[in-house]
C-alpha cells in the first residue's frame, strides 16, 4: 500500500462480508481516501442518496439485493459517481451487463489493494473530468478571460477584501451594478480559498423560474415530473467541495429562497421527487445588482435569508467611480478582446478623452463591447472618436477649441440616449421599452447591441 496522502476522494464501499468490508475501510482510509461503508444493497442505496460520492465500490452478490439491480437504480438516480463492481463469482455475461449499465470497471475477488487503489484513482479522475466538463459546458463563452484589471484605489480595496475573504470559508455577498464584473470577483474569491482546485459552478438566478429552479439547483429523481426519464444531479451536487456562485440572487423565487436558507443552515438538500437529505460541502458566493434591503422591504426577498448571506460583503464600485481603470481596461481589451490580437493598436487623444469622459452606464461590459465594436469597424489599427458610439462631451470640445462652435450632435447619439432613458425608466423591461419606442423587440435588441447598452 502507498503511504497516507490526502486524496480527498470520497468512496462508498457496499460489501456484505464484514471482514472484507472492515479491511477495505481501514486500508483505504489509511491511504487517504474518505471511506463510507454499507453492509448491503439497501443500506448502500440509502447512503448513495444521502451523500455525494466520487466512486462507489459495489459487490455483485449480496443477501438482501442483487448488485446489478442496485447498479441500475444508482445509475437511474445519478450519473455523477463512478461505480466499480466486484465479486467472487465473476462471469462474462454479468460483467458485460454491468458495463452496459454504466459501471466503470468489473473486478474479481480477491483483489490486490494496490491494484484496487489504481482503479479507484483512475475512476476518480474520470469522475473529476466529467464534473469539470459539465461545468465547462454550462460556462461556455465565459471562460475566455478572467483577469481582473484595475489600479484605482477603489479596486485595490476590493482586491484586498477578496484576499481577506478568500481565506475564510463563510459565504460572500457581492454588490455591484450590472456589468461591473461580479463574476470575476467571485472567481477571485474562489481562487484565493482552500477550494481553488475544486469546482467553481455558476448559476444566474434571474434565468430560473418557479418551475425550473428546484430541478436546476437540487436535481431530480427519475419520474419526479413528466419527462424526467432519468435522475439528474443538480448544481449543489456539481459544486460539492467547491464554490457555487449565485448571480442575481434577488431574482430567486420566494419559495426557493426558503429551501436555499435550509441548505445554508444544514448543508443538506433534497432532490426534487426525493425523500432523503443529501449532504454537501459547498461554499456560496452570492451577487446582486439590486439593493437587497429595498427588496426585503418590498417583500421580494426574505429578511432571514438576507441576514444569512450578508456576512462578508464586497461592494464593487461602478466604472464611473474608478475612472483610473478605464484606460488600463481599454488596452487590455485591445490586446485580448478582439479578433486582431497581436497587432499594435493606437488610440487618438480625442478618443482617449471621450472614453475617459463617458459615464459607462453598462460598466466594464459596455466598455468591452465598445472596444470590440471599434476594432471590427476600424480599417487601421487606430481607435478614433469616429469608431465610438458616443461623441466627445461638449465641454471638452469647447476647452479644446478655444471657444470654437461646438459640433452638432449626431442623430444616433440622440437615439442612443433616448433608448437608455426609456430602458432605465421601465427598469430593463424590453417589451415595455419596445412598446414605448414604437419598435419591435428584434429592432430594440439590435439597437441595444449596436450602442453597447445593457438592459
Amino acid at each position: 500500500m502507498s503511504g497516507k496522502i490526502d486524496k480527498n476522494i470520497k468512496v462508498l464501499v457496499v460489501e456484505d462480508e464484514a471482514p472484507l468490508r472492515e479491511l477495505l475501510q481501514a486500508e483505504l482510509t489509511r491511504s487517504g481516501y474518505k471511506v463510507h461503508v454499507a453492509s448491503g444493497g439497501e443500506e448502500g442505496l440509502n447512503r448513495y442518496r444521502e451523500e455525494v460520492y466520487s466512486v462507489v465500490l459495489l459487490d455483485v452478490r449480496m443477501p438482501d439485493a442483487d448488485g446489478v439491480d442496485v447498479l441500475r437504480q444508482m445509475r437511474a438516480e445519478s450519473n455523477i459517481p463512478e461505480i466499480i463492481m466486484f465479486t467472487g463469482h465473476g462471469n462474462i455475461e454479468t460483467a458485460v451487463e454491468c458495463i452496459k449499465l454504466g459501471a466503470y470497471d468489473y473486478l474479481t475477488k480477491p483483489v490486490k489493494l494496490d491494484e484496487l487503489e489504481m482503479v479507484l484513482d483512475k475512476a476518480y479522475e474520470k469522475n473529476r473530468l466529467r464534473v469539470e466538463n459539465i461545468n465547462l459546458k454550462m460556462e461556455v463563452g465565459k471562460l475566455d478571460n478572467h483577469r481582473i484589471v484595475g489600479k484605482s484605489p477603489a479596486m485595490i480595496k476590493v482586491l484586498e477584501t477578496v484576499k481577506r475573504w478568500g481565506g475564510v470559508d463563510e459565504h460572500v455577498l457581492i454588490f455591484g451594478e450590472s456589468g461591473t464584473g461580479k463574476e470575476l470577483i467571485a472567481r477571485a474569491v474562489h481562487d484565493a480559498s482552500r477550494r481553488a482546485d475544486k469546482p467553481f459552478v455558476t448559476v444566474n438566478c434571474g434565468r430560473l423560474n418557479v418551475h425550473t429552479a428546484e430541478s436546476e439547483l437540487f436535481g431530480h429523481m427519475q419520474g419526479a415530473y413528466t419527462g424526467a426519464l432519468k435522475g439528474r444531479a443538480g448544481l449543489f451536487e456539481l459544486a460539492d467541495t467547491g464554490t457555487l456562485f449565485m448571480d442575481e440572487v434577488s431574482e430567486m423565487p420566494l419559495d426557493v429562497q426558503v429551501k436555499l436558507l435550509r441548505v445554508l443552515e444544514t448543508s443538506t438538500f433534497r432532490r426534487l421527487g426525493g425523500n432523503r437529505d443529501i449532504s454537501v460541502d459547498v461554499r456560496f458566493v452570492f451577487a446582486s445588482n439590486k439593493n437587497l434591503n429595498e427588496c426585503v422591504a418590498r417583500g421580494d426577498f426574505r429578511e432571514d435569508l438576507y441576514h444569512r448571506i450578508n456576512l462578508l460583503p464586497i461592494n464593487l464600485p461602478p466604472l464611473r467611480e474608478r475612472r483610473e481603470d478605464i484606460l488600463p481596461l481599454v488596452w487590455h481589451f485591445l490586446r485580448t478582446g478582439n479578433d486582431r490580437r497581436g497587432e499594435s493598436w493606437e488610440i487618438t487623444e480625442e478618443a482617449i478623452l471621450a472614453l475617459c469622459a463617458h459615464d459607462w452606464p453598462g460598466n466594464v461590459r459596455e466598455l468591452s463591447n465598445t472596444i470590440r465594436r471599434a476594432c471590427i469597424l476600424a480599417h487601421e489599427t487606430v481607435i478614433s472618436t469616429e469608431l465610438l458610439p458616443f461623441s466627445l462631451p461638449k465641454n471638452l470640445l469647447l476647452n479644446q477649441g478655444g471657444g470654437v462652435e461646438v459640433e452638432t450632435v449626431p442623430l444616433w447619439v440622440v437615439e442612443r440616449d433616448h433608448i437608455q432613458k426609456v430602458i432605465e425608466k421601465v427598469e430593463g423591461n424590453k417589451s415595455r421599452a419596445a412598446k414605448i419606442l414604437e419598435i419591435d423587440r428584434k429592432t430594440l435588441y439590435t439597437k441595444l447591441e449596436r450602442y453597447g447598452l445593457s438592459a
